[in-house]
């Protein structure tokens, strides 16, 4: 995943480039001038971590050390068990949506609950119980 700030017409527009799979997705993130969307690039920009208003569900263990790719399941879990909007549009942007599915399909660490909301939320069928 890169940053991507480009300057048109004199002012400065930032997008979000990742690859899934074969093609190249580049989500529009808004003007820089925007405080939300500096928020966002800055919290993207660091490179392994999470931002540090997301230390806040890792308390018990050293967020420091968290690695957001090889770490990558147990940080989903964690911000869909108890994170907020902001950190959910983090996940978002950091994330593939296929990650995040195949977190909400696999996962041992998601609360049923939670499951079944983020599966309609993201707009997927919600498998029955039986």
């Amino acid at each position: 995943m890169t940053i991507v700030v480009r300057t048109i017409h004199g002012g400065q527009y930032a997008y979000v480039s990742r690859r899934e799979g074969k093609r190249t997705v580049q989500t529009y993130l808004g003007p820089m001038s925007r405080p939300d969307v500096q928020a966002i690039v800055d919290s993207l920009s660091e490179e392994k971590g999470i931002p540090a208003r997301m230390r806040r569900l890792f308390w018990d263990t050293d967020s420091e050390s968290l690695d957001s790719a090889r770490h990558a399941t147990a940080i989903i879990e964690r911000v869909l068990e108890m994170g907020d909007l902001q950190d959910v549009r983090w996940l978002q942007h950091r994330y593939a949506g296929t990650t995040i599915a195949q977190v909400l399909t696999l996962s041992k660490g998601l609360s049923p609950r939670s499951r079944v909301f983020w599966n309609l939320w993201f707009g997927r069928e919600v498998p029955c119980a039986s």
